[in-house]
């Protein structure tokens, strides 16, 4: 049997309860980041006129359907 005083057992039920709330706040937390950023993967505006359009393909440099030019995913590295 597992001797507890009435201390270490409200402690107990205190600390666990809150430990699990933290863990679930940053698990959802993580997943809803994760989820987040695989939907800006899709996004891209073009470089030329912007406009800002859902690409699903995994092409490195989609066309845009306003201009027609191609693009490069992610942020633009170039300066100015």
């Amino acid at each position: 049997m597992i001797d507890l005083t009435m201390e270490e057992f409200i402690l107990w039920m205190i600390c666990v309860p809150i430990l699990m709330v933290g863990f679930y706040t940053v698990a959802g937390s993580l997943q809803r980041r994760a989820s987040q950023r695989q939907a800006r993967r899709h996004i891209v505006i073009c470089r030329v006129c912007g406009y800002l359009y859902h690409d699903r393909s995994r092409s490195r440099g989609p066309r845009c359907p306003e201009c027609g030019r191609s693009n490069e995913r992610g942020r633009s590295r170039r300066l100015g």
